[in-house]
């Protein structure tokens, strides 16, 4: 049986660079709320700074417009992180399983390897005791202790 260690360690790997990228992607969602948080902070600042001022009044249709684009735009960034994360968590899950089916088939031959082991263990031990036993009855044998 070969030993399935150094695979299993290549899964281990490929399971933790699938966690990096994953990561990295929830990372990126953060950093984009946080960016929309702001964003919208600045809108309301915006909106309170053209109700005081005319000219500014004047020009915040335009500026509410670009608004809704923005908004758009992150809402589509947002849309396409939540799916990248979504495919990332499934190819972590599915290496996890992979590295899992490597992990159990090694402990299952371990397991085995070690019943063998003790199989073999406990047939020299009742061949030895065996051996023992037939010596013992030899020499009680030949003494004349065998018979009553």
């Amino acid at each position: 049986m070969k030993d399935l260690k150094p695979l299993i360690r290549l899964n281990q790997r490929e399971v933790d660079q699938r966690r990096r990228v994953l990561v990295q992607l929830q990372e990126a969602q953060e950093r984009l709320v946080v960016e929309r948080e702001q964003f919208e902070q600045q809108v309301v600042i915006e909106r309170d700074l053209a109700a005081t001022d005319l000219m500014l009044a004047r020009a915040y249709p335009a500026f509410a417009k670009r608004v809704e684009l923005m908004r758009d735009e992150y809402e589509r960034r947002a849309s396409t992180l939540r799916l990248e994360v979504g495919r990332a968590e499934e190819a972590v899950a599915e290496a996890f399983r992979e590295l899992k089916k490597f992990e159990q088939v090694q402990e299952q031959r371990d397991l085995a390897t070690k019943e063998a082991r003790r199989y073999r263990e406990t047939q020299m031990f009742d061949e030895v005791a065996s051996i023992r036993f037939s010596r013992q009855q030899g020499a009680a044998e030949e003494t004349g202790e065998g018979e009553a």
